[in-house]
C-alpha cells in the first residue's frame, strides 16, 4: 500500500476540486439569477412609470411647470440674499394726526369721573 507522494497529492486535490467546485457553481448561478430578476423588476418598474406618466401626461407636466417655477423662486431668493442691503431713508417722515389731542384737563376730569363711577360706595374719592 504504498502510493507516492504525488499521487497522494492529486488524490487530495481531486477530492477538494470535488467538494468546491459545485458549491462555486452554485454560487455563481445564484448570483446571476438574482442579476436576472433586479434586471426584470427595474424593467417592470420603468414600463410602470411610463405607463403613470402616459396616464397623467397634463398632471405631471403641470408638477414639472410647478417644480421648475418653485427652482426659479428659490434661486431669485438667493441672489436676494446675497446682495448688499440698501441704505435707510435719511429722513422719517411722521405721521400727523388728523384730529387734534383733546384738552389734557378735559382727559383728566374723565378719568376722575369714571373712576368715581366705579368707586364702592362710601371710599373716598380722592
Amino acid at each position: 500500500m504504498g502510493l507516492s507522494k504525488q499521487t497522494t497529492f492529486t488524490v487530495a486535490c481531486a477530492l477538494m476540486a470535488a467538494a468546491i467546485l459545485p458549491g462555486l457553481a452554485g454560487y455563481v448561478a445564484a448570483r446571476f439569477e438574482a442579476h436576472e430578476q433586479a434586471v426584470k423588476e427595474v424593467l417592470r418598474l420603468r414600463a410602470q412609470l411610463h405607463d403613470i406618466r402616459t396616464a397623467r401626461g397634463a398632471d405631471m407636466r403641470t408638477l414639472e411647470l410647478r417644480d421648475a417655477e418653485l427652482r426659479a423662486a428659490q434661486i431669485r431668493y438667493e441672489k436676494a440674499q446675497r446682495q448688499p442691503c440698501r441704505s435707510q431713508p435719511e429722513h422719517i417722515t411722521l405721521a400727523v394726526p388728523r384730529t387734534p389731542m383733546p384738552d389734557p384737563a378735559a382727559v383728566e376730569a374723565l378719568i376722575r369721573t369714571r373712576i368715581e363711577l366705579q368707586a364702592p360706595p362710601g371710599w373716598p374719592t380722592r
